[in-house]
């Protein structure tokens, strides 16, 4: 009331609702509705709205305005003094509805107890959750600290996204995942989804990144085996998947699997399964989880989650398509409000099979249109091999020649295909998909002769 330039810096970091007493609650409303309106706020202009407030004819009536501008100090240190006013609402919102779930949990025995974990979860998150501050900038200020963020990344001095480890193929045609943002991992089924997105967060891992691997259709077990396969892959030496499911190790798969085990020790990756599980509690559980990384003086830099279709939204929605866009609308929102990079695998629809070149276009995304829209990055996962076994022609055929010509060129091949991106390259890699391994490698992996 003093001075209400000071409104513009304050109202993002403290809200009406944060002031414990009532009256300053209603104060602080007027005073930003006011000034947003053009007008002064000060305990004149005031005045008229509150002198039939029963609360402060308790504090002695409307000269109580009068006195909240007595002193200077406000002036001085208004910003630090809102940010004080927002760090305690949270623990008061905290401790009121921790204290609420610690009476449902003694009273209501028929609640599930899952159902209270998820209800403490929510209250954490609500009153954890990072401010929402909006931000501002003339041209001249935005064309010199984008113009220093490019300079910094030429020179090596700031990252450059999210650089992945031994899959240069994907951070060309991404041009490096980016915070905030975006990848959506699209393919048919079978034609390697899984494995891509696991061999890409084990690849950021092992680059120091934060990760995250949500599966919504796998156990966790399930991912480890696949993983072990993959991690523990030499060509034509090390155990195929099927025999890591049965356990049948060599000794030589004995010591890489030592190996393997000392180098993910300090990966900071996590795995979660959760199946049938729906956003809002997909937000819940990746906040949790980011705090964790930070607690242990990790971050976390990227989500992966498989799959988009197994993700339902909080709504009871009446048709699919709007079901979602919402689950693709709050996961764009999610990423760039935990500043992470999303790598969101989803299925494509049947019209792919239908047509004699089958790998996959934008239009064949399932169920909504908002999942192109909200992407910054698309990417769609194809194997010709996949196709060309279904279509063998019988021996005497006069085209088999020419079918294990295609077979032996499309054997263990992964194509990535960009379709849409911000930041890399329109384009195709040939990358290598060692189906019994389990194991994605970069498309010069055996070049020089390597394993």
């Amino acid at each position: 009331m003093i001075d209400n330039r000071l409104v513009d810096r304050v109202a993002d970091l403290v809200a009406a609702p944060d002031f414990y007493e009532p009256l300053h609650e209603r104060l602080f409303a007027a005073i930003v509705s006011e000034v947003a309106g053009g007008r002064r706020a000060d305990p004149i202009l005031l005045r008229p709205m509150f002198e039939h407030d029963p609360a402060i004819k308790q504090l002695g009536g409307v000269g109580y305005l009068a006195g909240l501008t007595g002193s200077g100090a406000g002036l001085i240190g208004a910003v630090d003094f809102a940010r004080q006013v927002a760090d305690l609402a949270k623990r008061r919102r905290l401790y009121d509805g921790l204290a609420e779930l610690m009476t449902s949990a003694r009273d209501d025995l028929d609640a599930p107890v899952e159902a209270l974990a998820d209800a403490i979860d929510a209250k954490l998150t609500a009153a954890l959750q990072r401010d929402h501050t909006a931000k501002s900038a003339s041209m001249a200020q935005a064309f010199d600290s984008t113009l220093a963020d490019i300079e910094a990344e030429a020179r090596g001095e700031a990252p450059s996204g999210l650089e992945v480890a031994g899959l240069d193929d994907w951070n060309h045609l991404t041009g490096n995942m980016r915070r905030g943002e975006v990848v959506i991992l699209a393919g048919r089924p079978s034609m390697g989804k899984t494995a891509v997105g696991l061999s890409v967060a084990l690849a950021a891992a092992r680059a120091g990144h934060g990760t995250l691997f949500v599966s919504l259709e796998m156990s966790v077990g399930e991912l480890t085996k696949r993983a072990i396969a993959d991690l523990i892959y030499e060509h034509g030496r090390s155990a195929t998947y099927e025999s890591v499911q049965r356990g049948r190790f060599t000794e030589e798969d004995q010591r890489r699997l030592a190996t393997a085990r000392e180098q993910i020790a300090a990966w900071p990756l996590i795995l979660h399964e959760d199946a049938g599980l729906r956003v809002g509690r997909l937000a819940m559980m990746i906040r949790r989880y980011r705090r964790q990384l930070v607690a242990k003086g990790s971050t976390l830099d990227v989500v992966f989650i498989d799959y988009l279709g197994l993700v339902r939204a909080d709504g009871n929605k009446q048709k699919r398509y709007e079901e979602v866009s919402e689950v693709s609308r709050t996961i764009k929102t999610l990423a760039r409000e935990l500043n992470v990079a999303v790598v969101l695998l989803a299925q494509l629809n049947r019209e792919v099979e239908r047509r004699e070149d089958k790998r996959p276009q934008l239009h064949d995304l399932r169920d909504s249109g908002e999942i192109e829209q909200d992407a910054d990055t698309i990417l769609f996962v194809y194997r010709e091999q996949y196709y060309l076994e279904r279509s063998e022609p019988d021996p005497g055929d006069k085209g088999r020649a020419d079918w294990e010509t295609a077979l032996a060129a499309a054997r263990d091949r992964v194509e990535l295909i960009s379709a849409k991106v911000r930041k890399g390259r329109i384009g195709r890699r040939n990358c290598h998909f060692i189906a019994a391994h389990q194991a994605v490698r970069g498309s010069d992996f055996f070049a020089g002769g390597r394993t």
